[in-house]
């Protein structure tokens, strides 16, 4: 929720706590700021005070946000969208796919012989399936490169989130092109 939706129903709250207050007063007829008397005084010199109309349409629209901030999801996919639920002697831990991906580009930036990997992690049923899409460097086994980029990427995903990753899938897209110095 947004600090303006938060001040907002800060505000209808202190509205319905002065309504209230007011409400509890009326039956025991007091004298004073809350009598009916002062009550009336004071609604009758509204008549043609439009900053009250001002008032009103005011509270009106910040009703209809506040309404309608309740039906809003953006809040969920700021988060991260999907997560993981694993359980300890403690309770329970959300790993959010963002954490993952972060986890895996922590993994293949160390690694040689794949450039440019694009990671998508997807989470099913306490397991984590993992697509790494890259460049290969010229010149390397694919097949010793890629088995040996999926070893370092699920142990290191397994190890730091102790949930089972059930696949690695690596596509190569190209190969990469050497980068020359120039003097």
């Amino acid at each position: 929720m947004k600090i303006l939706d938060r001040l907002i129903i800060a505000l209808f709250s202190l509205i319905i706590l002065a309504l209230s207050v007011f409400l509890i007063m009326i039956p025991f007829n007091v004298n004073g700021f809350l009598s009916i008397q002062n009550i009336s005084y004071f609604i009758v010199n509204m008549n043609r005070n439009y900053y009250y109309t001002l008032a009103g349409i005011l509270l009106f629209i910040a009703s209809i946000r506040i309404i309608f901030s309740g039906f809003s999801r953006k809040g969920d996919e700021v988060r991260g969208g999907s997560y993981l639920i694993t359980r300890n002697d403690f309770g329970e831990i959300m790993i959010y796919s963002n954490t993952i991906v972060s986890l895996v580009q922590t993994a293949v930036e160390k690694f040689s012989g794949i450039s440019n990997i694009k990671i998508d992690v997807r989470l099913m049923e306490g397991q984590v399936g993992i697509n790494l899409t890259g460049d290969v460097s010229p010149g390397v086994s694919i097949p010793e490169v890629t088995k040996e980029l999926q070893s370092v990427v699920k142990e290191y995903i397994e190890n730091a989130t102790g949930a089972q990753v059930s696949e690695i899938n690596v596509k190569t897209n190209n190969v990469s092109v050497p980068t020359r110095v120039v003097r």
